[in-house]
C-alpha cells in the first residue's frame, strides 16, 4: 500500500485543525496538535512531510518554534500561517526564517486549502526532481538530443536510455562516468548527491 503524505498542523484553534483535517485527510494523513511541545514530539516520531505552523501558539512565537523544529527535522516543508499579519509581514517572515510557505488566515478557507495544496506540490515536485532519471531526461533535453542519439553515444539502445530515465533501470558505473563527461556535471550530480541543478559546478547554463 502506497504511503499517504502526512501532514502535522501544530495551531491552538481547534477549529483551524478540525477544518484541515476535514478537508485533506481523504487524501492526505493529517494529524494536529494544539500544542507546540505535542507537535514537537510528534515530529521527533513521525516522518512528516508538511508542517502547518500557527505563528503564535501557547507563548511561543513560530520563530522559537521553527528553530526547535529544524534541530529535529533540516528538511520538513514548513508552512506558516498566521491571523495577525500586521505583527507578522509575509515578505520579511519568509526572508527572516527557515521556512517555505507564508499564509495569511482568512475569511475564505478556500484560499488556506489553496496554499496548503500547492506546499504539497512542491514537496512532491522536489522529491521527483531528485531521481537519477529526472536528471538525465533534463539533462538530454537541454542539449538537445534523443534518446537514440544518447544511446548511439554511450553503445546502448534507445531503451536502456529510457529505462533510466524511468527509473526502471540504472546504468553502470562506467557509464555514469560517460553520462558525466558528455554533459559536462560531475557524477556527484548525476546520482543526486547534488540537491539543486544549480548546485552542479557544470551547470552548462552558466
Amino acid at each position: 500500500m502506497e504511503n499517504k503524505f502526512r501532514i502535522a498542523v501544530i495551531d491552538d484553534e481547534q477549529g483551524i485543525i478540525d477544518s484541515i483535517v476535514a478537508n485533506l485527510s481523504a487524501e492526505y494523513s493529517v494529524d494536529g496538535f494544539l500544542t507546540s511541545r505535542e507537535g514537537i514530539e510528534a515530529i521527533k516520531e513521525g516522518n512528516y512531510d508538511l508542517l502547518i505552523l500557527d505563528y503564535f501558539i501557547d507563548g511561543m512565537n513560530g520563530r522559537q518554534v521553527t528553530e526547535k523544529i529544524r534541530k529535529i527535522d533540516d528538511e520538513i516543508y514548513i508552512m506558516l500561517l498566521t491571523g495577525r499579519a500586521e505583527e507578522v509581514p509575509g515578505v520579511e517572515t519568509l526572508k527572516s526564517m527557515d521556512i517555505q510557505m507564508y499564509c495569511e488566515k482568512t475569511a475564505n478557507f478556500e484560499e488556506i486549502l489553496i496554499m496548503i495544496e500547492s506546499a504539497v506540490k512542491s514537496v512532491e515536485h522536489a522529491r521527483k526532481e531528485g531521481t537519477f532519471g529526472v536528471r538525465l531526461k533534463r539533462l538530454r533535453k537541454l542539449h538537445s538530443i534523443n534518446q537514440e542519439e544518447l544511446g548511439k553515444i554511450l553503445g546502448v539502445g534507445r531503451t536502456a536510455v529510457a529505462n533510466w530515465e524511468t527509473n526502471q533501470t540504472e546504468p553502470t558505473g562506467e557509464n555514469i562516468k560517460k553520462l558525466a563527461e558528455f554533459f559536462k556535471v560531475t557524477t556527484d550530480y548525476l546520482l543526486c548527491y547534488k540537491a539543486n541543478f544549480a548546485e552542479s559546478p557544470y551547470n552548462p547554463k552558466r
